[in-house]
């Protein structure tokens, strides 16, 4: 896994081959395809373990349900040393766009991700922590766009991404988009 993020990264999903992954992590080919089926079933693995990896993940799946960490979660991708994040999640939608099965593969995992984020902003909404005007899907929907968005920090405004003032302001602006009630 390691091999083939490094890969998609530098090379990106079009300049990365199999055989290169394989290489780099020790492995045959045969072997690399007995788990994978494809490139981007590899690509979409590797952006999930990236994403699992991440203390806010690891945090959100022992604490379920709490809309009040989604700010947080979407903030996370401005952080500085999540570069290598960005641009497998870039090289994911690149590649989706050209791929109809790494499309689909994209497209589940984003609803799996949307309804987590829906499903928060319900509960938050319920226990009192969100207010009740704003319409779940919607928003669990534009999370997800603006997450793509903040990927392209790097390139857009790269002198953004170590700035604190930055981070807080992202921040605040989602917990005003969710409408998080201060308790």
């Amino acid at each position: 896994m390691n091999a083939a993020a490094d890969l998609f990264a530098i090379r990106g999903f079009d300049g990365t081959s199999m055989e290169a992954i394989a290489q780099r992590a020790g492995l045959t080919v045969g072997a690399l395809y007995r788990h994978f089926s494809a490139k981007g079933e590899l690509l979409l693995d590797v952006v999930r373990q990236a994403l699992s990896s991440l203390p806010i993940a690891q945090h959100m799946h022992v604490v379920s349900g709490r809309a009040d960490l989604l700010p947080e979660m979407v903030t996370l991708y401005t952080a500085p040393d999540l570069r290598r994040l960005r641009r497998l999640a870039i090289e994911l939608h690149n590649a989706a766009s050209r791929d109809r099965k790494v499309a689909q593969l994209l497209r589940e995992f984003n609803d799996r991700m949307a309804s987590d984020a829906r499903a928060r902003i319900e509960s938050g909404r319920r226990d009192g922590t969100l207010d009740n005007n704003r319409d779940a899907d919607y928003a669990a929907r534009f999370l997800m766009v603006l997450i793509m968005g903040l990927a392209h920090i790097d390139t857009l405004y790269p002198s953004m991404v170590a700035d604190s003032g930055w981070r807080n302001y992202v921040m605040e602006s989602v917990g005003m988009l969710l409408g998080i009630n201060p308790r």
